[in-house]
């Protein structure tokens, strides 16, 4: 469950984009009673199945799942297509290419019939109003568990103009479920050979534990971070608002962005400090999504913001890298130090990340076939089965708990390799810590996992979610949205990283900067509409 975290991409490519998708939102497949932006009327004949449909469908990875060697005796794949008289086409994405492809999908009308992904909000917004996404039937009562997500308060910055234009990819159910999103993994064994058995109190301790282990382990990084994002994970001992570089913040009775704050100060120079002391891999503005992941897994880094679990791959990849080391007792999660309000701040938000999407040419009869894929995949029978296989035959329950049955050497993957890569298309994982999610037969995943779960627990008791107000959220103006799309916070936030001279500095003409680009506008706009709203 991640906070919704819009992915940003070039300047350059998201004019370009929205240039060629003026006007976008007819095409061939588009029903003849249906224009572009026009809600479908799914609510006629939901349960009609007779006619076999194609639909295609864009999720992480999908096309590996098909080219499986044992892909069609993928049983939970044959059961949903065969259930819902259809089949599927695989539209490949990878974590490299994701927030790029949809894009010139977009521009070139080939969005395919079912996508997930991550898209900012004020994209959203002019895709919604352009025709470019469908919106969901005003309706929702024959898609009882889509009518129940969608009822869902944090849904409310979804709406445009009234109508709702995706199905987020929900993982869990209050706002504190995300309290993992951004979490610090560590060498813990590494850190109690150098001396450190407990977590650092401050971003100086951090440091210095950080510089001890290193000078034991020379050549290895002393920070590696999953994804650019990530470096926003350094803010959550500070101003946790700007763990969201597009956030907004309440100061003095007044909303502003939060990367206007001067609160953000201590953060951006925490972050030179980082990698000016060496610390902070050097190449992290250089990498590929997960390339930090992959160096610490393969012992080459201390310490790494991200990775909440620990897939299988991920797990035979320490294993490998590193012979004879434990990986339940090695790879620890370190609690944030406490910000100058006393407090440790985790992740929070809504609890989704991201959503699954139609595009707007997608015909009626093919929108309410997909619909009737989308309320059955999000409900708890199949969330259970996706992820688990089937009961008594990969699991079984016994005194509450999730037991695998599978045998050495097997695997989900293996025997369900489209299931497995198909289940994240509706949601992410909502099981774990509902104590849904089986128990690995391997004893290191299974440790893996429970001290995943007790950590999710403990930082439930011990920390604070960040602040979150969705009916802020929801605000809509017009130089609000166009602030929203753009990227460059975050490139900023690199730039000066690394830079050379006061980071402050610098900082603070960056902010400057952003007064061309209507960010006065954006705060009168929306301080006039949360006053007319009653928002404090």
């Amino acid at each position: 469950m991640k906070l919704k975290q819009r992915v940003k991409v070039g300047v350059a490519l998201l004019l370009a984009v929205m240039t060629v998708l003026t006007g976008c939102g007819k095409g061939e497949d588009q029903s003849p009673n249906t224009s572009p932006g026009q809600a479908a009327n799914t609510t006629q004949s939901a349960d009609d199945l007779s006619k076999p449909i194609e639909l295609s469908v864009a999720v992480w990875d999908i096309q590996a799942g098909f080219d499986a060697p044992n892909a069609k005796n993928d049983k939970v794949y044959n059961d949903l297509t065969e259930k819902f008289n259809i089949t599927i086409k695989p539209v490949q994405i990878t974590w490299n290419d994701w927030s790029e492809k949809v894009k010139v999908w977009a521009a070139s009308k080939q969005l395919p019939d079912m996508f997930a992904n991550a898209i900012d909000l004020g994209l959203y917004q002019t895709w919604a109003k352009q025709g470019v996404l469908k919106p969901l039937p005003d309706d929702l009562s024959p898609y009882p568990n889509l009518q129940k997500f969608m009822s869902d308060e944090s849904v409310k910055p979804l709406k445009v103009d009234g109508k709702f234009y995706s199905i987020p990819r929900f993982g869990g159910g209050d706002v504190g479920e995300a309290r993992l999103g951004r979490p610090i993994r560590y060498r813990m064994d590494w850190a109690e050979q150098a001396g450190f058995t407990k977590e650092p109190q401050s971003f100086e301790e951090f440091l210095a534990m950080t510089k001890a282990v290193m000078k034991q382990h020379p050549g290895i990084a002393g920070l590696t971070i999953n994804a650019k994002g990530y470096l926003l994970t350094q803010f959550l001992g500070s101003f946790p608002e700007m763990v969201n570089s597009n956030s907004w913040t309440q100061e003095n009775g007044k909303w502003i962005p939060s990367f206007t704050s001067e609160r953000a100060y201590t953060g951006i120079q925490q972050l030179r400090t980082l990698y000016t002391e060496g610390v902070l891999d050097k190449d992290f503005a250089i990498q590929k999504d997960a390339d930090g992941t992959n160096k610490f897994l393969s012992g080459q880094s201390f310490a790494l913001y991200g990775m909440e679990g620990v897939t299988d791959d991920q797990l035979a990849t320490f294993k490998k890298a590193n012979p004879g080391v434990s990986p339940s007792k090695a790879m620890g999660y370190m609690n944030i130090w406490p910000a100058a309000d006393g407090k440790r701040y985790t992740m929070a938000g809504a609890p989704y990340w991201s959503d699954t999407f139609f595009p707007g040419t997608l015909s009626d009869e093919k929108f309410k076939r997909a619909l009737q894929v989308m309320d059955y995949m999000v409900s708890d029978e199949y969330r259970v089965l996706g992820i688990n296989g089937i009961e008594n035959v990969d699991y079984k329950v016994e005194n509450g708990q999730y037991v695998s049955l599978l045998k050495e050497n097997e695997t989900l993957a293996d025997k369900y390799p489209i299931t497995s890569k198909l289940v994240w298309l509706a949601a992410w994982d909502p099981l774990l810590y509902k104590g849904k999610k089986v128990v690995s037969s391997d004893p290191e995943a299974a440790a893996l996992l429970k001290l995943q779960i007790d950590t999710w627990n403990r930082f439930k008791q011990e920390d604070t979610p960040m602040p979150v107000n969705f009916e802020f959220d929801a605000i809509s103006t017009p130089a609000k949205n166009k602030f929203a799309a753009d990227p460059s916070i975050m490139d900023n936030i690199v730039k000066v990283v690394l830079g050379k001279g006061d980071p402050i500095a610098q900082w603070k003409e960056i902010v400057k900067s952003y007064d061309s680009k209507g960010v006065p506008e954006a705060i009168k706009e929306v301080n006039e509409e949360a006053a007319k709203r009653g928002i404090k």
